[in-house]
């Protein structure tokens, strides 16, 4: 999630939420800082940036994925209902730290899998912890809108990483081309409402594509067999739970910032103020679903 800081002389920064630390009595935050001074320019995706704030966030994410590990339930429920999954080619976009990849090879007979992550280390320790489970597992470490992908697939699945891509037109066309006749995409992705919260107290966040963007893209080359959105809420005991969550599922930098109390006061206070419920200080997060075939 991205924050946009004013400055003086009417300059802004934007900042991306990264390391959580108190020190002396200060909140300090780790950043990646783009100096701007047009509030309407679109947020610059740093994939070096993301691939450090995830590899940092390795040790804490799983217990702190909650909502991915929802989502990745809901995509494997999707792929029960598909049809000539046996035996499978299969390529995953994003494994992380393999929640996803877990289910899936514990509901499908998969003869090869491709494991694909921005982090290389995830997809080592990915496939070591599904090895013995699956015929043939084979790392694709890298930015995936950069990587030669297998041909002849019978499904491509991913969850929660298509945000992240700089040109997803493009990387659905070559997947297209990378899917064998009648193959299966099959991915969630978060769109507008994502961190929502914080978004309406800062000004700016992400673009995400809408349910409408997603069909677009798809429709001249895939049929869509199911197109459906829906939004789930995280709630926290503090403001600063809050922020530490957005670090530790990786969503962050490593260049750090400092927050002087009294800005991360006002900050809190406004969080208080309008989000605050008897459960909790709520982030809210919007995914949608897409299954589609080749056409």
């Amino acid at each position: 999630m991205f924050c946009l800081i004013f400055g003086p002389a009417g300059s802004s920064f934007w900042l991306v939420p990264g390391q959580l630390l108190v020190q002396e009595g200060k909140i300090i935050l780790g950043y990646h800082a783009l100096k701007t001074t047009d509030t309407s320019q679109s947020l610059r995706l740093d994939k070096q940036l993301i691939a450090q704030s995830f590899r940092a966030s390795a040790a804490t994410y799983e217990e702190n994925a909650t909502v991915q590990r929802q989502i990745s339930r809901q995509l494997v429920t999707c792929v029960q209902n598909l049809k000539s999954l046996h035996s499978a080619r299969i390529l995953e976009i994003g494994c992380c730290t393999g929640i996803l990849t877990e289910l899936l090879v514990g509901q499908l007979t998969i003869n090869t899998l491709y494991l694909n992550d921005i982090v290389e280390e995830f997809c080592t320790t990915t496939r070591e912890r599904v090895a013995s489970r699956v015929v043939h597992v084979e790392s694709l470490p890298g930015d995936i809108e950069k990587c030669v992908l297998p041909e002849g697939l019978d499904m491509i699945i991913s969850s929660a990483t298509f945000q992240w891509m700089a040109d997803l037109p493009a990387l659905l066309a070559r997947m297209h081309q990378a899917l064998r006749a009648d193959g299966y995409l099959v991915f969630s992705i978060f769109g507008p409402g994502t961190m929502g919260e914080i978004r309406e107290l800062t000004g700016r966040g992400l673009s995400y594509h809408t349910k409408e963007d997603l069909s677009r893209m798809l429709r001249e080359q895939f049929r869509i067999i199911s197109l459906t959105s829906e939004t789930r809420q995280v709630f926290f005991p503090t403001v600063k739970e809050v922020l530490r969550h957005i670090r530790q599922t990786g969503v962050g930098g490593l260049d750090r910032t400092q927050w002087l109390p009294g800005k991360f006061k006002e900050f809190s206070r406004q969080y208080r103020s309008r989000f605050a419920t008897d459960s909790g200080f709520p982030v809210s997060y919007a995914s949608t679903f897409v299954v589609a075939e080749k056409i």
